[in-house]
């Protein structure tokens, strides 16, 4: 993952110059008015001054926009391409990984880090980083601008936003936390929503009629408890900010006003400008601050995925052309970490033998397959092919000369021809044709347009 970053290097560069200069044009517009608020409109040139301000102002709009639209295409020309290289090196990691490591892994782990993980990865970089970065370059001009103006003024103004960024600090984590209450009790709510449709039946037959609401309306007042704390937690967090810049506000006048009224209309305009418009990002920071979280745990469970280094080499061992198909399993031992499923196997099975094995699910039917394809590794003893051990013999030797029918067989979104083959090339047109014959398919295959290259649509 830190190599595809890196690949792009200069495009982050690039962003982060254009996000320095979006943040610096975003606070130059009180600066601008300031200096109209301390002109001297007695003097002769006031219309000139007025002039060069209108136009600087123009400009800075201007160049606004267009650093603004410059950094949203930016963006998003290099978290697209950032991402599509992501999916394309999982997709590639994942197809190469060992079958060992397919038993870590749930198969909506792994679809999960394809598709949910890229995308909070694209609300990481194209969101999440360039919103905080602006928010905090826009702060830090903020109270640049304001010492400038004035030193005095310029301190309230600072404490003034710390006390506000405490509070949005503090109630936008309260009012997340309970959200995520929420969203439990209401996976909960539908868990019990769900079981209770399924055994509607033992509901009428029973009578649980009533023992069934009072537990639903347990799990609804509970939820709705959470729900009134998240409305007044919400609701108490934006006045509570504007008390805080009234207060502010209050205290930048009255050292203006009083203690030292040699301060200019500009300066003091200038700091209760920036004092009202610190709240909004501040809170569009920590928000984003919070995405990040669960964005980062999707960086961590990707680059876990892109970290694995085993890789099966299938070539690696003895390539012998056709086996004869002897199999002699020798004192096998197999488990699945601290669960054994294969204990002291010994059998031996003569070429052109038919052998059925049977029993109960779990004892490792489909475990004795695995291991002689060696999908899996022996836990002890041995399996011998025609004399070799299996150890000794490449996988994709093994694996040419094995034919394997899963109990839920998948048909690819391919063609008929790729879907018999799978790929294999050396299998000829009529060799298809001939053996689809024989298993009472070739009816089928004829009646279709394209024959073999007719595409199967998977329902």
């Amino acid at each position: 993952m830190k190599q595809i970053i890196k690949k792009y290097k200069m495009s982050f560069i690039s962003i982060t110059v254009i996000i320095l200069l979006c943040s610096l044009l975003n606070v130059l517009h009180p600066y601008i008015l300031k200096h109209v608020l301390d002109l001297d409109f007695q003097s002769q040139d006031v219309i000139k001054q007025m002039i060069i301000i209108i136009i600087g102002y123009a400009i800075i709009h201007i160049l606004r926009a267009a650093f603004m639209n410059l950094r949203n295409i930016k963006v998003n020309k290099t978290v697209v391409k950032i991402l599509k290289e992501t999916r394309q090196k999982l997709l590639k990691k994942v197809l190469s990984m060992p079958m060992k490591v397919f038993d870590e892994y749930d198969s909506t782990d792994i679809y999960t880090r394809l598709t949910a993980d890229v995308s909070n990865m694209n609300i990481l970089f194209a969101d999440a980083i360039p919103v905080v970065f602006n928010n905090i370059l826009y702060i830090i001009f903020m109270v640049i601008m304001m010492m400038i103006a004035n030193i005095s003024l310029g301190i309230i103004g600072i404490i003034t936003f710390l006390m506000i960024a405490i509070n949005s600090f503090y109630f936008v984590k309260k009012v997340k936390d309970i959200n995520n209450i929420i969203l439990d009790k209401r996976d909960l709510e539908n868990k019990e929503y769900s079981e209770l449709y399924r055994k509607n039946k033992l509901t009428y037959l029973f009578g649980l009629q009533q023992k069934n609401t009072q537990d639903m309306n347990k799990l609804l007042d509970e939820e709705l408890r959470y729900r009134k704390k998240f409305i007044f937690v919400e609701g108490i967090s934006l006045p509570l900010s504007r008390l805080i810049e009234a207060i502010g506000i209050f205290v930048a006048l009255y050292y203006a006003l009083v203690i030292d009224n040699s301060i200019g209309i500009g300066s003091i305009y200038l700091v209760v400008s920036y004092i009202r418009q610190c709240r909004t990002p501040l809170n569009e920071m920590f928000n984003q601050l919070q995405e990040m979280q669960v964005c980062f745990n999707s960086y961590k469970r990707i680059k876990k995925i892109l970290q694995i280094k085993e890789k099966e080499d299938i070539k690696k061992g003895k390539n012998i052309d056709v086996l004869q198909g002897d199999i002699e399993f020798e004192q096998v031992y197999m488990n699945y970490g601290d669960k054994d499923v294969l204990k002291d196997i010994s059998f031996h099975i003569k070429k052109g033998q038919k052998v059925t094995i049977v029993g109960r699910t779990g004892v490792g039917k489909t475990t004795l397959t695995g291991i002689l394809m060696r999908l899996y590794d022996l836990t002890g003893g041995n399996i011998l092919i025609d004399g070799y051990p299996i150890s000794e013999l490449s996988m994709e030797c093994i694996r040419r000369n094995i034919s394997y029918i899963s109990q839920t067989p998948y048909i690819f979104k391919d063609t008929i021809r790729n879907n018999i083959t799978l790929g294999d090339k050396n299998i000829t047109d009529d060799q298809i044709l001939e053996l689809s014959s024989q298993i009472g398919a070739g009816d089928f295959i004829q009646k279709t347009d394209k024959g073999l290259d007719t595409q199967i649509v998977r329902l």
